[in-house]
């Protein structure tokens, strides 16, 4: 099942589970304010808006993936990170200050809160892809490894973007070209950051966790680059002013619903048919994913404005779908796989660490946020009501990753060990 990871490489369980605990604190920041400011929080450009967005998208999304990152690298590439623990408590310092720093310069109109913002998360995003981009160069030939160097490059671009936007909001003068580069900002993030990122992620974890039939190698191999070729294009077109940019639109939208099928149709099935939570979280996900896609389409078509927004939230819910399943499997593994490492006999099985029970609640208080947030988009009082499902799922994720690491910390003081002499990171 786990043929051809290296998990001798896995970084310290510190330098993955900062991220992850973080998670949380950051959701339950975004659902205070979407359950204040319900009526403010989907006008487009309102600071409201875009410090939710930021906090969402970066606070949450991001915060998850770096986590996710640096234990992926390290297992699929073969190649550890150096000073894997140094070097993630610095990323994740600097990535938490720039979010709050971000959200509190939208929130307050503060633009030395900009430069500040700029500066952080300039610094954690840029420091990370020049930290992991070499490795991934030097690593394996794997299909999700090639994903991830597209995912970190555009990421890197997105930061450069939002240095640009950061300096112009912080000296309160917006360029010609500022439109144009808030668009290519946000579609490197949300399908070249985001959507990349998971598609690859997909191509190890579906078929390893599930026990499913292989992507295709066309999928694997073209898929990626052809969405990455687009959004280069896109952002030719778009700072050029040239016709017919949609057609870069549609192209990466066919892409996505490919994936969407391939993806629903390999989790359908698969082979291993255990009662899972976290291919809950997948079929949701994906669900998400087509909502998205087709809000998106609507609003292209008809302009009608009430579907931009839907478009933006379910999206945002597809990339946390993700995330909390992934969370759900990655954590109590982690938990697992340091102590049994490290000799401890009473080692607890991964069932136990997060279970069951609080698993499916997890995903029950999600589906409830997911639905009457989704309903909020178009009235707006029903986002108070997800904002305080959300809320209780994220304190359950904290408690669930709370629990799991107390439980770790106390295996690693009391337990006993089969060779004492054996060293724990």
């Amino acid at each position: 099942m786990y043929n051809g990871l290296s998990f001798e490489q896995a970084p310290p369980i510190s330098a993955v589970m900062r991220f992850f605990l973080t998670v949380p604190i950051f959701g339950i920041m975004l659902t205070l304010l979407v359950g204040f400011h319900p009526d403010e929080i989907l006008i487009a450009s309102h600071p409201l808006s875009l410090a939710s967005i930021h906090v969402m998208f970066l606070g949450v999304i991001t915060m998850a993936m770096f986590g996710a990152l640096f234990q992926m690298q390290s297992v699929l590439g073969g190649c550890s990170i150096p000073n894997a623990a140094g070097n993630a408590f610095l990323i994740h310092l600097f990535l938490s200050i720039g979010t709050l720093s971000l959200g509190s310069a939208f929130l307050f109109v503060s633009p030395p809160l900009f430069v500040v913002a700029a500066v952080f998360l300039g610094s954690s995003i840029l420091y990370t892809a020049k930290l992991i981009l070499p490795l991934l160069f030097r690593g394996s030939s794997h299909d999700t490894l090639r994903g991830m160097k597209i995912a970190l490059i555009c990421l890197a671009i997105v930061v450069l973007l939002g240095i640009v936007m950061a300096s112009e909001y912080a000296n309160e003068t917006f360029g010609s070209l500022h439109e144009a580069i808030r668009t290519i900002h946000y579609s490197f993030g949300l399908i070249g950051w985001i959507a990349v990122l998971i598609i690859a992620v997909a191509f190890q974890v579906v078929e390893m966790f599930y026990v499913t039939a292989p992507y295709s190698s066309w999928c694997k191999r073209y898929g990626l680059l052809i969405i990455a070729v687009s959004l280069g294009l896109k952002a030719f077109w778009t700072l050029l002013s040239l016709p017919f940019v949609w057609m870069f639109d549609a192209l990466i939208g066919a892409l996505l619903i490919g994936f969407i099928a391939t993806t629903m149709k390999r989790l359908l099935n698969r082979k291993r048919r255990v009662s899972d939570v976290s291919i809950w979280f997948w079929f949701f996900g994906i669900g998400l994913l087509f909502v998205s896609l087709s809000a998106y389409t609507i609003y292209s078509l008809s302009g009608i404005e009430l579907f931009q927004p839907m478009a933006l939230v379910a999206f945002a819910l597809f990339a946390l779908s993700i995330i909390l399943g992934m969370i759900g499997k990655i954590v109590p593994f982690l938990i697992w796989f340091h102590l049994n490492a490290a000799g401890y006999m009473d080692t607890p099985i991964m069932s136990n660490i997060i279970t069951h029970t609080r698993a499916k609640l997890l995903f029950v208080l999600f589906v409830s946020t997911a639905l009457f947030t989704l309903v909020g988009s178009l009235y707006h009082p029903f986002l108070s009501i997800g904002a305080i499902m959300g809320s209780a799922m994220f304190a359950l994720l904290l408690y669930n990753i709370f629990t799991a690491l107390a439980l770790y910390a106390h295996t690693v003081r009391f337990g006993v060990r089969f060779d004492c002499d054996t060293e724990i990171r």
